[in-house]
């Protein structure tokens, strides 16, 4: 993913998408949930650990996880010192 670009990592069939930044300034990745039309266009801006805390079990969440493993992958290291911060353990 280029720098400050956008990657659409996943969308439902209503027509919500979610996408991937990566912020140049700070180097963290935010989440980004844009509502589809119907439901107003809302667009909702989320932390890596944050939305994986609330969507990890959800496909969303599961996309994420892969499109940050093709970020790794690229060469292109998350925000976090610790790379295991993006993948919160379940209790």
């Amino acid at each position: 993913m280029p720098h400050g670009g956008l990657k659409e990592f996943a969308a439902s069939s209503n027509g919500d998408k979610w996408l991937l930044e990566h912020d140049r300034i700070t180097g963290e990745h935010i989440v980004i949930h844009r509502a589809n039309t119907a439901s107003g266009g809302a667009e909702t801006r989320w932390s890596v650990r944050s939305f994986l805390e609330v969507a990890g079990d959800h496909p969303q969440g599961q996309a994420l996880r892969e499109a940050l493993l093709d970020i790794r992958l690229e060469g292109e290291s998350t925000s976090d010192e610790n790379p295991k911060a993006d993948f919160p353990e379940k209790e």
